[in-house]
């Protein structure tokens, strides 16, 4: 008896004992903290995957800021399309094809795009000529060549000394065909914005030849206009003024020999003549007398019929 009751004293502790071994209250709680950090791992990630989406959108919105302000800045001027001509074939082609969807608004902005950077490539050495407007204009009647360029406010052709806004008209005639030819218009475009780019004080028959020679430089070169068949040469008119009652290819011709002669001739003598025009100014930028480089041209039998760009 006496055994039996010191047995259950030695007993008593164990039966104070949890039911529930402590080892897994520890593991329980280590389950519950492993399922917290997990749902806190968790819920961080979609943060840091949203966090990415938003920078991803910051950055095309800011791309697409970028190019629609380049764009804006690359127009540098006011374009406007005007069609006179809505009623006739070539009015109905010129506002389906070039003014509804705003294609005759990039031709102007890549043509004078070309343009500017071709005779301004250094504003630091050229200064570049300012335009406040331009024009682009489908008459009702055709004209006697395809492209004229007036400044606003004046129908002579070759104006705008005294303004910077012009008027570029196209004949219908390059529309009319039933197959017309879509890079004449391209090109007509892009004669309007040389004479447009190119400063006024030079005489007419020489600033028809840079535009003529601009066109060519970018792929638009007309056949040459000669009598009897053969290339016309440079002669020296009154002051040696060899442009005179010369077609504007040949003009053109010339200048590109110019230019072979002399490297920059076209863009230094655009920048001469930007306020005035005297006699003996080309003489005085190709460094020698035009009547001699004139010599060199017409022995030169390799400029008869081609030029090489």
């Amino acid at each position: 008896m006496i055994s039996l009751l010191k047995l259950m004293e030695e007993d008593k502790p164990s039966l104070l004992q949890p039911l529930i071994p402590h080892y897994s209250t520890l593991s329980s709680s280590h389950s519950l903290h492993q399922q917290h950090h997990h749902n806190l791992k968790h819920l961080s990630s979609d943060t840091n995957n949203n966090n990415i989406f938003i920078r991803i959108l910051l950055i095309l919105l800011l791309a697409l800021i970028s190019i629609w302000a380049n764009y804006e800045a690359s127009k540098t001027f006011n374009i406007s399309i005007v069609n006179d001509a809505k009623d006739s074939l070539a009015g109905r082609r010129f506002a389906l094809f070039y003014v509804s969807n705003d294609k005759a608004t990039r031709i102007i902005l890549n043509t004078s795009s070309y343009v500017e950077h071709f005779l301004y490539p250094n504003n630091n050495i050229y200064r570049k000529k300012n335009i406040d407007s331009v024009t682009l204009r489908l008459p009702r009647r055709n004209l006697n060549a395809t492209v004229a360029v007036y400044a606003a406010g004046s129908r002579h052709h070759g104006g705008g000394k005294s303004s910077n806004s012009y008027v570029i008209e196209i004949t219908p005639m390059l529309l009319e065909d039933k197959g017309y030819d879509r890079m004449a218009i391209v090109g007509a475009i892009l004669r309007g914005m040389a004479r447009v780019w190119l400063w006024d004080g030079a005489p007419q028959g020489l600033l028809d030849g840079m535009v003529e020679y601009v066109a060519d430089t970018a792929g638009f070169r007309r056949e040459m206009v000669a009598d009897g068949g053969s290339m016309p040469e440079c002669e020296g008119g009154g002051w040696g003024r060899w442009w005179e009652g010369k077609d504007p290819t040949h003009v053109a011709r010339v200048l590109h020999y110019c230019e072979k002669y002399k490297r920059g001739f076209i863009k230094r003598l655009n920048e001469v003549v930007r306020d005035t025009w005297r006699d003996h100014v080309v003489d005085e930028v190709l460094g020698m007398p035009i009547i001699e480089v004139c010599r060199l041209y017409n022995n030169n039998a390799s400029w008869v019929g081609s030029i090489s760009m």
